[in-house]
């Protein structure tokens, strides 16, 4: 089966930003996100929005901190908006600056109690694995990772000691949650497990390599010994929760495995624990 993808209206590529509607027609005028027209109709494809985000990332990262861009204060104690992508990073320029790394919007909060108490934060956006990576080679200070491990039944002690080996590190737990399955509202597919996602022939919209989401469908897939590329869609990587649920909800893709989170935040979807369930934390 074909993964293949409708054009988007400005509403579409809106939710899939966060954005208003507004801002994605000023975002095609000034020429920073690829458009065309149909009729008189503007309209957008997956590949222009995911160069668009990917192109944000990289024109962030990089870059050392400015006044202009330390927007956010809490007190005398400063922190910075995302401004780095996955796999990206952000140089050391100032040596006060705490560089903490991970996707999670838990993470925002964690930024505002260090700030309100006199740290200086840079967050850095990466997924759970990278954000390891960069931890190993010196490019963060901390990480925030959830990634789940098939052998052990447990979630990032063991990626923490296979990535970062010699390094004197402290492990807090911040929250448990659980990833599942968003599918389009109603369920019309009636998935409910792993195997479902073998059998139904479902289209996939597959987060990218690294992601909780991601690490957790290929060890789930590794010990059903399937191949996952019988799965369509598995091969198209989204590298964005909300633009992975907003193609659920317009049915250009069935199922992607995610938090209960974006199905509040995309009308059209429902969420199901999958079983079995994959507790995991951070």
């Amino acid at each position: 089966m074909e993964y293949t993808h409708k054009a988007l209206v400005a509403d579409d590529v809106a939710r899939m930003l966060d954005v208003s509607k507004n801002t994605v027609y000023s975002l095609a005028k000034e020429g920073k996100l690829a458009s065309y027209k149909v009729g008189r109709k503007l309209r957008f494809t997956l590949d222009d929005v995911q160069a668009y985000i990917a192109q944000s990332h990289q024109d962030s990262a990089g870059k050392p901190p400015t006044a202009a861009r330390l927007t956010q204060s809490v007190g005398t104690a400063k922190w910075v908006p995302p401004v780095s992508g996955i796999g990206n990073r952000i140089p050391r320029t100032t040596s006060d600056a705490f560089l903490l790394g991970g996707s999670d919007a838990m993470v925002d909060g964690l930024c505002s109690c260090l700030a309100e108490m006199g740290v200086h934060v840079v967050r850095s956006y990466q997924n759970s694995y990278q954000a390891l990576v960069d931890l190993y080679f010196g490019y963060l200070d901390a990480a925030a990772v959830s990634l789940w491990d098939s052998s052990s039944e447990s979630c990032n002690l063991p990626y923490i000691k296979r990535l970062l080996p010699g390094m004197p590190v402290k492990v807090y737990q911040m929250a448990y949650y659980t990833q599942g399955l968003l599918v389009q509202r109603g369920n019309p597919l009636g998935l409910r497990s792993w195997s479902d996602l073998l059998r139904s022939g479902a289209v996939l919209a597959n987060r990218e390599r690294g992601s909780a989401a991601r690490v957790l469908l290929d060890e789930r897939l590794r010990i059903m010994e399937a191949d996952p590329k019988a799965i369509p869609g598995y091969d198209r990587e989204i590298s964005s929760a909300l633009v992975q649920g907003s193609l659920i909800a317009r049915k250009d893709a069935d199922v992607g495995i995610g938090i209960e989170k974006v199905y509040h935040q995309v009308k059209g979807l429902d969420y199901l624990p999958p079983r079995p369930s994959s507790l995991c934390s951070w």
